[in-house]
């Protein structure tokens, strides 16, 4: 049911550190990329920058760009409107940091950079390896 992934951006200083968040399900390129698109798009009002601030506020249940301010669902969740549910909301981890070369250590299925210099996502397979760049518009 849970494919992981992590979403975030490389350092604009040493592009081959990435900052990112863990997200539990949907990690599929399907899915996460229209949820990423979503979220730019309406709840970042297509600012680049504020998408990379608003996934990189918590670690992720998932990612859902109509998520509400309801009730979160399953204890320690907390639903943020626009974004998605975090995985756990007791106290705030800081972002994962790694080198991209070092992606298999994450157990992840993918992993995904924003850039705000062109205003896209790259996706990453476990290993580090792009696979593809998609425009958020």
């Amino acid at each position: 049911m849970g494919t992981p992934c992590y979403v975030g951006a490389a350092d604009p200083a040493q592009p081959s550190i990435v900052r990112a968040r863990y997200v539990h399900a949907d990690g599929y390129p399907s899915s996460l990329i229209p949820q990423l698109r979503g979220i730019w798009a309406s709840t970042a009002h297509r600012d680049t920058t504020a998408l990379i601030n608003a996934v990189l506020a918590h670690d992720w249940d998932h990612l859902e760009a109509d998520a509400g301010d309801g009730p979160a669902s399953m204890p320690g969740q907390h639903p943020v409107a626009g974004v998605g549910v975090t995985l756990d909301n007791t106290s705030p981890e800081p972002a994962t940091v790694f080198p991209l070369h070092r992606a298999t250590d994450l157990a992840a299925s993918w992993i995904y950079l924003i850039n705000p210099a062109d205003d896209t996502v790259t996706v990453h397979s476990d290993d580090g390896d792009p696979v593809g760049a998609y425009p958020l518009d």
